[in-house]
């Protein structure tokens, strides 16, 4: 009974304890242990960008009217048809739409409204439409075919704004003018639509230091697949996956088209799958992802609820460390139970047959409790460099 005793057995567990542990020290948290076993399992990382790759913190570069204004069509020196002019409207109205926004594009509207004399615009009957943008009334701008009514405005991704004019010539107006934008396709970009008539927001966005040299290690050294999945139009997407150097890039997806994208890349490399993000709109796939990692700091409730990982550190620096404390529990975890079975085998049967003294049983009972040193996990910051084989 003393050499069969499964006290090995049953503290082996606690090694995932110690991971928890390990993470939480380097502002990294679990919820609960059954993540480590789920990173051990993936074999492909997907990123989202905007906030995840680069850093989020957008800056508006330029206001420009594309569709509907006087002069934008006819290419007349018209008089203005918004009040006191085209930008000015424009920004207002789209200030006055992302007030209160936690998104990247609607915190850079906001601080380039900051200090200027805009109109005075109310918002009425506000609808968010995730992954898409979002609408509105307006009770201070009157609708041109009809005064005695508020216009209609709603501002996103210039896909969505297409979708909103029913004629398909006309929108393929606007997608085409925002290709050809005067700006060039390397901005990101968002565009406003209010009462027909479409202006053209222009954002910058840096990517993180250190994401390449991240990308890399979970390449070279994890032998992950790495795609980048962005909402974001072709141009810009590719711009920033030069920078971070991925190489294989999903752009101008919806919510749902992340999570169709997400469980096709599972369906089809046959293991998990990492998604990595920290909007609403990343909220479906990080939900249906074998492991979701956030960065706590600026991730929406609902990312934060379906995540099984939090970044408390506002980086993605954490992540091969993570990944590697995963594989080198879950390793030490497998060689303390192949031990154990090993030493209650060659054991017990010696011992029941009267070949092995009951001192030598309890000895080689005692040993299992610690074999191979399980609980002295390595958590210095070189844990990855040495669990990926630098």
């Amino acid at each position: 009974m003393v050499a069969a005793s499964p006290c090995a057995l049953a503290v082996a567990p606690l090694a995932y304890a110690t991971a928890i542990s390990s993470l939480a020290s380097k502002g990294i948290l679990l919820k609960g242990g059954h993540v480590l076993d789920a990173l051990c399992s993936c074999q492909s990382i997907a990123f989202d960008k905007t906030g995840t790759l680069t850093t989020g913190k957008l800056t508006c570069k330029a206001i420009e009217p594309i569709h509907g204004h006087l002069g934008v069509t006819n290419g007349l020196n018209d008089p203005p048809c918004c009040t006191p002019n085209c930008e000015s409207e424009a920004l207002a109205v789209a200030a006055a739409m992302e007030k209160g926004t936690t998104h990247p594009i609607g915190r850079a509207v906001l601080d380039h409204s900051a200090g200027k004399e805009l109109p005075v615009v109310a918002v009425e009957n506000f609808e968010c439409l995730p992954g898409r943008g979002v609408a509105a009334t307006l009770s201070g701008i009157k609708a041109k075919n009809n005064e005695n009514e508020p216009a209609k405005a709603s501002i996103g991704s210039v896909e969505y704004i297409s979708s909103l004019y029913g004629s398909s010539g006309e929108s393929e107006q606007i997608k085409e003018a925002a290709k050809s934008s005067a700006y060039g396709p390397e901005f990101v970009q968002a565009a406003l639509s209010v009462d027909k008539k479409v202006t053209l927001f222009h954002f910058e966005d840096e990517p993180r230091p250190g994401s390449c040299e991240v990308i890399s290690t979970l390449r070279e050294k994890a032998k992950l697949r790495i795609m980048m999945l962005t909402g974001d139009h072709e141009s810009s997407a590719l711009r920033v996956a030069k920078a971070v150097c991925i190489d294989e890039v999903h752009f101008s997806l919806k919510p749902e088209d992340k999570l169709n994208k997400v469980k096709a890349v599972s369906r089809e490399g046959g293991g998990g799958l990492i998604m990595v993000g920290d909007g609403i709109n990343d909220a479906p796939a990080l939900a249906a992802a074998t492991v979701g990692i956030v960065l706590a700091q600026r991730a929406s409730a609902t990312a934060v609820a379906v995540a099984d990982v939090l970044l408390l550190q506002d980086n993605i620096c954490g992540v091969p460390f993570c990944i590697a404390k995963a594989r080198q529990t879950t390793s030490l975890v497998k060689q303390s139970v192949a031990l154990a079975l090993t030493c209650i085998v060659f054991a017990a049967l010696p011992s029941v047959l009267g070949f092995l003294p009951l001192w030598l049983t309890s000895c080689t009972s005692s040993r299992r409790r610690n074999p191979f040193g399980l609980f002295e996990l390595d958590t210095s910051p070189e844990l990855s460099d040495m669990v990926f084989g630098r």
